[in-house]
Order: C-alpha cells, then structure tokens, then sequence
C-alpha cells in the first residue's frame, strides 16, 4: 500500500511538471504583440459625420472592410504629426516587403478642421502614400469620433510676438489607433512610434482576427492602366457577399480618377456593345465577376501619374469596401479568362 501511494504521487508529480513545462513552453513559443495595447474585446465607433480628403461625406462606416491606423494631427503641425505618418508608411512598406497581407490603411484625422479643408488636407497626405484616408469636417462631429475613443486635442493660442508663424497650435493625443475590419476600436499604440514594433505587433494583431469576414470583400482583383494615348482604364475582380442582405452597388469612387463607372460588355452577331449600369446587384452568400468582355469597371479621367489605385465602392451614401491595389500595364495578364470563375 506504501509503494502504491509512492507510485500515484510520483505519477502526479510527472504529470504536474509535464503540464507546467508545456505551459511555460507554449508561452515562450506563442508570439504577442509587444508594444500594442490590444483591448479586452474591440469597441465599436461612435456615430459621426465628416468628410474624406475629397470633400465626400462619411460616417463611421469608412472603417469597415480593412485594418486602420489612425492618428489625430494637422497639416501645420512641424513635428510629431509627420514623423508619425512617416513612420506608419514606412512600417507599412516594410509589411509589404515580406508578404504581408492584408495591409492596413494609414488615416489622419484632422483636430484643426478650422484650417485643414479637404482641399488641404488632400494635398499633405500625397507625401504619405496613395492610399492614405484623410478626414476633417465640423468641430461637433469631430468631437464625436474623439471623445469615443479618448482622444484629447485642445488649441493652443500662441501669445504675440513669439515669431510662430500662425496664431495658434493645436495639443492632441499621439497615440495610433488600430481599428479593425468590422470598424471597431481593437488596439492602440502609445509614443514614442518605432516602425519595427509596428511590423512586429501588426503582422500578429491582424493575423489574430482572420476569423472576421466583412460584409463585401474584393479577389482577384486587377486593374488596367491607360495603354499609351488612351484615358480609360478597367478594372476586373470579384465581389462577395459575405452578409444576409443584399449589397446594391450604386456607385463606384477613385482619388486617382475623375469618374469610375460599371459597364457591360456583350457581343451579339458580330457587333460588341459596351453599355453603361446604373448599379449592381449581389446576393447574400454569391459572387459576382467583374471581367473581360462582361461586366467591368471604366476608369477615366486620371489625375496623375500612380503605381497604385484606390475603389471606394458605395451603396447609396454608405461606403461598403475600400480597396486599393497596384496598377497593371496593358497586356499584363496573359490569360483574359483568369477571371472567369
């Protein structure tokens, strides 16, 4: 009976040490962010309304369909607000450097709307990458986004004859939010920024919220640029429901270009037709194609030279997906049936 009792408690004691060493294993092997403070469970946005750099009215729904980092500054701010959107831009092309994907989108928000029109605010976030969301628009509404997310800003009126240019400052918060693609609060970064502990803890925070589908999401997505003399591009992809309710396309924006329509190609007899459509239709849980010689976008009127593109695709008023990828030059794509599913 004394050797049994031996016996169990050497068993146990085994057991014990085998779970604490697997514990203590799976720890140090489980990489976690290291600098990000990622909430206990993600908060949605407060309802608001402003504009984007392009003078459009937006609602918290311009943060559904990808990852965020947002950051609260001004356009005349000397110091911390450009080196922090230099250090997400240059964090984020090191992300796509290795692969990374998705790729998270680099928002501004102004706290100076007095100041930073659209107009200005379009022309500052150039420097930073063609995908970058500027927002700016009533003082009220802006108080809405920050206070839901205990973001402090304040003006700083400059006494006179300080030689500043200008007659005030502006005091905010340095911290960058993460919002995620379900448009809620997830994660923040505090100051100072370093861009290798952005490339560290990203790849990790989104890598840990794959599970999340957005209402719509875009694949095998390409888009043409002009041939040479020419001024309308396309584009091809393919767009899915994720939801229960119907997505209605109505329309379809671009920075890079003046005017994005949808368009059907069809070839009856001989004669190809190209037609315009007013919106698009996708049911719950289906695909539709954008490709060749069907259903396509029509991109015109571009702005300036670009590598990369942006499509805000919107049903009514209400943004529904954002996407920005590379531009493909004619003749690309070798096989114009990839797109064919």
């Amino acid at each position: 009976m004394k050797l049994r009792k031996i016996l169990i408690a050497v068993v146990l004691g085994t057991a014990m040490a085998a779970g604490i060493w697997m514990a203590m294993n799976i720890q140090r092997t489980v990489p976690v962010p290291t600098t990000a403070t990622v909430l206990p469970s993600p908060v949605d946005l407060p309802v608001f309304s402003l504009l984007d750099h392009e003078g459009q009215s937006i609602d918290q729904n311009i943060f559904v369909g990808q990852w965020d980092l947002v950051f609260f500054g001004f356009t005349t701010c000397p110091d911390i607000c450009p080196l922090t959107l230099q250090t997400l831009s240059a964090a984020r092309r090191q992300l796509k450097a290795v692969g990374q994907t998705p790729l998270p989108r680099i928002v501004l928000v102004s706290v100076d709307p007095e100041r930073d029109t659209p107009a200005v605010l379009a022309k500052y976030i150039a420097a930073y990458g063609d995908t970058t969301l500027g927002i700016t628009g009533e003082l009220d509404e802006l108080r809405k986004l920050t206070g839901g997310l205990g973001i402090f800003f304040e003006k700083n009126v400059f006494e006179k004859n300080t030689g500043v240019d200008g007659s005030y400052s502006v005091d905010h918060s340095a911290v960058v939010i993460v919002v995620d693609p379900a448009g809620r609060f997830h994660s923040l970064f505090s100051g100072p920024h370093v861009i290798e502990n952005f490339v560290h803890d990203l790849a990790l925070i989104m890598a840990s919220s794959a599970e999340f589908k957005p209402p719509l999401v875009a694949s095998n997505i390409e888009i043409i640029q002009p041939p040479p003399g020419a001024s309308v591009g396309a584009g091809y992809m393919t767009l899915t429901n994720n939801s229960d309710a119907v997505i209605l396309i109505t329309r379809v924006t671009s920075p890079q270009y003046g005017a994005v329509s949808l368009h059907q190609t069809s070839v009856e007899e001989n004669v190809a037709r190209m037609r315009a459509v007013a919106e698009l239709t996708i049911p719950p849980g289906e695909s539709v194609h954008l490709k060749p010689g069907g259903m396509h976008l029509m991109l015109m009127q571009q702005r300036h030279d670009v590598d990369t593109v942006t499509l805000n695709f919107h049903a009514q008023d209400k943004l529904v997906l954002s996407i920005s990828t590379s531009l493909s030059s004619p003749g690309e794509n070798s096989d114009p049936t990839s797109l064919d599913h």
